[in-house]
């Protein structure tokens, strides 16, 4: 009787152990990688420059306002804002936000006050454009994802994890500024694009 009950103790327990585990994989929002010393974003806001492919299809070209091939920064991209999310393939955490991510692009595209004014684009942290295309594929999302395998933009944005999301304000030919940086993923996803709008100014 007292090995039962003893038994029926230790399976309790593990059974306690296994639902907290469960809970807290269900809360975590963020992956993190690298070096945790790695600066914070820098207080005057400014993105430091890089440039991005041209895209190759249409669609992306077209989305972006872009033309010809080569490479673009992002100051040329045909909007005001720019939304960047900072991903991985491998990342759950991205799988996890990729429904809500994708309703986000939705909403701002279903809105003609918004879809001509704020534009999304993914970098693939650490991403081949092999694993780019499999995430777009595999998530069905349709703004324009650019591998950065050598996660050289990902350091020049100070991003320590995914997803991470950047608000941009676009200024042709001039700087560009942050007005929004968010590590993890998010539920509400008008909550968050009526943030964005508001700290974005477009409100």
């Amino acid at each position: 009787m007292g090995k039962n009950i003893k038994s029926v103790v230790v399976i309790l327990i593990l059974v306690v152990l296994l639902m907290s585990a469960s809970a807290s994989f269900g809360a975590e929002t963020f992956t993190t990688f690298g070096d945790a010393a790695k600066p914070k974003p820098a207080d005057s806001k400014i993105i430091p420059a890089f440039e991005l492919p041209v895209p190759g299809n249409e669609h992306d070209k077209s989305y972006l306002g872009l033309s010809g091939t080569g490479n673009f920064n992002i100051g040329q991209i045909n909007a005001r804002v720019l939304i960047i999310e900072v991903f991985s393939f491998y990342c759950p955490n991205c799988q996890k936000a990729a429904a809500h991510v994708n309703d986000l692009y939705q909403k701002i595209q279903q809105n003609p006050q918004l879809k001509d004014n704020i534009k999304m684009i993914g970098i693939g942290a650490d991403n081949t454009a092999f694993e780019v295309n499999a995430y777009r594929g595999r998530y069905k999302v349709e703004f324009p994802l650019f591998p950065d395998k050598n996660m050289a933009i990902t350091d020049t944005l100070y991003v320590h994890g995914t997803p991470t999301f950047i608000g941009v304000k676009l200024n042709d030919g001039g700087r560009q500024t942050r007005f929004f940086f968010s590590e993890g993923g998010f539920d509400d996803t008008q909550k968050t694009l009526n943030e964005i709008v508001e700290l974005s100014g477009l409100k």
